[in-house]
């Protein structure tokens, strides 16, 4: 379990990566999810190139299969990470989305 400070300090870099505009390099499809992700697989990541060319990986999320594909543009957004439970703070992170 995360800490509220842990969280917090985490949250405070996310403004770095917001609205950022890259395209997908390659991508895969998760089958067999980790605890806390289950019930969003399959689903996809990918590895994003930013316009300053830095490269990370990302869920991508509100897609169609037709969005799989390598050059498709994207956008960083900001959505919740994993399922949460009651007593469990609410983590958010980036994901991409595409364009």
């Amino acid at each position: 379990m995360s800490s509220p400070v842990t969280v917090w300090r985490h949250h405070k870099s996310i403004k770095n990566y917001l609205g950022k505009k890259g395209k997908i390099i390659v991508w895969t499809k998760v089958f067999v999810a980790p605890a806390g992700f289950e019930h969003e697989a399959p689903y996809p990541v990918v590895i994003a190139e930013f316009t300053d060319g830095k490269r990370i990986p990302l869920q991508l999320v509100e897609y169609e299969e037709k969005h799989l594909k390598p050059n498709q543009k994207i956008i960083t957004v900001v959505r919740r990470l994993g399922k949460v439970k009651l007593d469990r703070v609410i983590e958010y992170g980036i994901k991409a989305k595409p364009v």
